[in-house]
């Protein structure tokens, strides 16, 4: 047969292993910098996590590295965790410039190493990486000394998708581990949790949602989606990152489901997009509608922004009681899904055609509501 082909700059498990040694130093200088500070009270937590989300969006900065940023500014995201975790405006900024520092250094060694490397595809490592059955239902992908583990079921849906993508499944557990290791990179599985799959059957069939903006490979529920890394995530069927609007053609209208990392600058970046889309669309009379499910931070410019929209055909509040989410850590947790710990608001915004197509109804607002009680599959 023919030799796999490859895409260019795509990860091999090696350079996805140096690049989760390069984020573990960043956290350790993270650490290492908030622990200096007489002021810090609290552990600044998934700081980095939203680091690596935000500086990110910038999409007119080509960044060499598809997870950790290279930043010549001061990230007002970060900026802003270090400020509440009891810094001040200067050790912050101190703290910030001496990561970007360490962050630019790590992604041009991950570069040159990409390149002296460059004849070592990820083809070459097929007979490198294995699986072994694990405990609880679980499986091993392993390579080298590093074992990834993920769920039977979550195993056998990525096998499904990647198959439906029309990869080549000689490469499968080659990318299944780089997969696996870029998501365990990144951490903040709180920002993978998804609605029970309950609320997707409802918005199937109510408002016709047929894209998910925000998803993974491992919580996406829909035959079409897209997520934040193109490059490991495509060959399991992602469209890529929402924000690449010229990558994803919104002007052919449609309802759309978004689920957002929760993280102030991608919330207001999304809201930003989602008014440019219907606005657009309305001019030309096509038909657009976007369920929208975010946290309940009232004083949030992106969520005050939805609220006040004249989009924003209706909107709800769901208590912490009243809801649940499937785990971010789905494909390698026992538990699927857990409650709530904050309150969450659900917008649905329509252009007038999307509305005329979609009506939204106090009756349809009722069941939406109810199926984020549902657990089950």
């Amino acid at each position: 047969r023919d030799e796999p082909v490859c895409e260019a700059d795509e990860d091999t498990p090696d350079i996805a292993l140096m690049r989760d040694s390069e984020v573990r130093k960043l956290l350790a200088l993270l650490r290492q910098m908030t622990s200096r500070s007489a002021a810090v009270r609290k552990d600044p937590g998934n700081a980095l996590t939203r680091y690596m989300l935000v500086a990110r969006l910038d999409s007119t900065k080509e960044q060499p590295d598809p997870l950790i940023p290279v930043s010549d500014f001061i990230n007002p995201n970060l900026h802003r965790e270090l400020l509440k975790a009891g810094m001040s405006p200067t050790e912050s900024e101190t703290a910030i410039a001496r990561i970007a520092e360490q962050a630019a250094e790590s992604v041009q060694a991950i570069v040159e190493y990409r390149k002296s490397n460059s004849h070592r595809t990820p083809a070459s490592f097929i007979d490198d990486v294995c699986e072994r059955e694990g405990a609880n239902r679980q499986i091993q992908v392993i390579y080298k000394d590093k074992q990834l583990i993920i769920n039977r079921e979550h195993y056998a849906k990525l096998q499904n998708l990647y198959s439906q993508a029309g990869s080549d499944m000689r490469l499968f557990r080659v990318r299944l581990f780089c997969l696996l290791q870029r998501y365990e990179s990144i951490g903040g599985t709180g920002y993978q949790a998804a609605a029970p799959k309950a609320v997707f059957e409802c918005l199937k069939e109510e408002f016709g949602v047929h894209h998910e903006c925000f998803a993974s490979p491992f919580n996406s529920t829909l035959g079409s989606w897209g997520s934040a890394f193109k490059d490991t995530d495509g060959f399991f069927g992602s469209h890529g990152s929402f924000f690449d609007l010229d990558k994803w053609n919104y002007s052919k209208g449609g309802s759309f489901e978004a689920n957002p990392p929760f993280v102030e600058e991608s919330m207001e970046m999304m809201s930003d997009c989602m008014h440019q889309i219907l606005q657009e669309n309305e001019e030309a009379e096509v038909k657009t509608s976007f369920v929208v499910v975010v946290p309940a931070w009232t004083d949030d410019r992106g969520h005050e922004m939805m609220k006040e929209s004249r989009f924003c055909k209706r909107a709800m509040i769901l208590e912490k009681s009243q809801h649940s989410y499937r785990s971010g850590a789905q494909h390698t947790s026992l538990q699927q899904y857990h409650d709530a710990g904050f309150r969450t608001s659900v917008f649905i915004l329509q252009n007038a055609q999307g509305a005329r197509e979609w009506p939204v109804t106090t009756g349809v607002m009722k069941k939406l509501q109810e199926c984020f009680h549902k657990w089950g599959d």
